[in-house]
């Protein structure tokens, strides 16, 4: 008899997944056309024209947002996990703090 902490254990889970994944990979080769190697298929395509190359290059404004989104995030996580004992006062100086750097970020622009 097998027992289940063996049928269960991540490592043997992802076999399965892994050989149930392959199987479908096999199995799908057999049933797709085969491909035809064509121009018309690798070229960029956009509502019925050809697209022309273009160069976009992101601004530093990107990068604040992205910045002042991350410090928020981590502020919320630094909340969410604090012990319930926590001081009310260490919760609200963190918080002070990253309104300080928050304020300091948008500053400089």
């Amino acid at each position: 008899m097998v027992s289940w902490d063996l049928v269960t254990s991540p490592v043997t889970i992802f076999g399965f997944a892994l050989v149930t994944g392959y199987l479908i990979y096999a199995w799908s080769l057999t049933i797709a056309p085969v491909f035809k190697r064509s121009a018309n298929k690798t070229m960029p395509y956009v509502g019925g024209e050809a697209m022309e190359a273009q160069t976009f290059l992101p601004g530093y404004q990107f990068f604040y947002v992205a910045l002042f989104f991350t410090v928020v995030h981590v502020a919320a996580l630094f909340i969410a996990i604090a012990p319930p004992g926590a001081p009310l006062w260490a919760t609200l100086g963190y918080l002070g703090i990253v309104a300080v750097a928050i304020t300091a970020l948008r500053w400089e622009q």
